[in-house]
Order: structure tokens, then sequence, then C-alpha cells
């Protein structure tokens, strides 16, 4: 009997340590009240490892020291990791030298001799096929001048564009693999750069092309004017 009532004691503190309060049920056998207390004490326990697992899985989630400092610093090696570029090393290679001495171009003129175009060009005679010719005699002489001094421009331009390509080739050399920011930006400065090269190359490759074509036309009207003459029955007139 005794042993019965320790019981009866026995689940009514567990019931209040669970629930907060005291119970207040219909009085039922002894049975039924050592059922509903085993049955409380296994819920507490099963609710705490449900607890315990979901709270474990949240730290391995968070990270190795359970906080969201320790997910971030994770992270960030890992992104490190993959954008970490190797250092380069040696240097930018040279621009083939210029020719010099005896073979070096003088930025205006292709020839140290300098021969003006009323003697370089002159009229044999004052007739008007002589002075047809005289004419395009001159637009010829100007012509291959200006294809001369765009080619020597375009020289300057391209060591200009190598000095800077190299000023941009030494500052990345100088960055540490870690410095993402300013070897993108870098990057960006050696794409644009490229671009205008590319640019000036088109450019240059579209003039040296027409003056060409000019040179060609005239000198194809120099000798149409030339055999019209020879043979005596042609015009002297080059209209198109």
């Amino acid at each position: 009997m005794t042993s019965m009532k320790r019981r009866g004691q026995d689940f009514a503190a567990a019931w209040t340590k669970t629930f907060g309060t005291t119970r207040d049920l219909p009085k039922a056998n002894r049975g039924l009240t050592i059922a509903l207390a085993v049955i409380a004490l296994l819920g507490t326990g099963a609710a705490a490892a449900a607890w315990q697992v979901n709270d474990r899985g949240t730290q391995e989630r968070l990270g190795n020291n359970g906080t969201v400092t320790g997910q971030l610093n994770d992270l960030k090696t890992e992104l490190n990791r993959k954008l970490q570029i190797a250092q380069r090393g040696g240097s930018t290679p040279e621009m083939v030298a210029a020719p010099t001495g005896d073979e070096a171009l003088n930025e205006t003129q292709p020839s140290t001799t300098s021969v003006g175009l009323d003697r370089l060009c002159t009229a044999s005679t004052s007739t008007p096929l002589g002075q047809q010719q005289r004419q395009l005699c001159r637009d010829l002489a100007n012509t291959e001048l200006a294809q001369y001094r765009f080619s020597m421009r375009m020289f300057e331009r391209a060591s200009e564009n190598y000095d800077r390509l190299k000023q941009l080739d030494d500052h990345r050399r100088s960055l540490s693999s870690d410095d993402y920011a300013n070897i993108q930006y870098n990057t960006n400065e050696v794409l644009a750069l490229t671009a205008l090269m590319d640019n000036d190359r088109d450019r240059y490759n579209t003039y040296m092309a027409a003056y060409s074509a000019r040179i060609a036309h005239i000198r194809n009207s120099q000798a149409a004017l030339t055999r019209n003459a020879l043979k005596g029955g042609g015009g002297l007139s080059l209209s198109f």
C-alpha cells in the first residue's frame, strides 16, 4: 500500500515538472495512472532527442564553430582558393627596334633628297596632253607622299601603344595573387587597349588599300593618255 502511494506521488511530481501545473484529472485506476506517467516521460525524452538532432544539423550548416561568422569564413576560404591567380614572372618582350643610321626613315620625307613638284612633274609641252600628264604626275607624287607619311604616323602610334601595354603588364606583375579588384581592372585596361590597337590596324589597312587604288588609277590614266596620243585617233579627255 505504501509502495502504491509513493508511486502516485512520484507521478504527480513528474506531471508538475513536465507540464508546469498539478494534474486535475478524474480518478483512474492504478494501471492507467502508471501508463500515462510512462508516456509523458518518454515523450519528453523524444522531444529532447529530436531537438539535439536538429541542432546538430544546424551547426553543420553554419560552420565548424556553429556560427554565421564561421560559415562566412569557410566561404571566404573557398572563394580565395577559386579566385587565386598565380603571379607572373619574367618581363614584357621588347618591341622590334626601329632602323637606325642609313636605314632610318624620316618622319615626313621618303628621301634625303627633296625634289619639289615643279621639278618632279614638269610639262614637256604646253599642249593639253602635256598639262594633263603634268597634273596626273603631281597627283601621283602627292598620293605616294601621303601614303608614306600616314605609315610613319601609324608607326609612332604603334610605339605609343606598346609603351602603354608594357606599363599595364609591369603593373600586373607587381600585383599579389589576392588583389582581385586591381587584377580585374588591369584586365579591362588591357582589353580596351587591345581593341584600340585592332582599330588602328584596320584603319591602317583601309588607308593603305585606298592609297594603292588611287595610285593604280593615276598610273592607268597616264597610260591611257599616252596610248591615245600615240594612236592619233583617240581623244585626250579622261572624263568618266
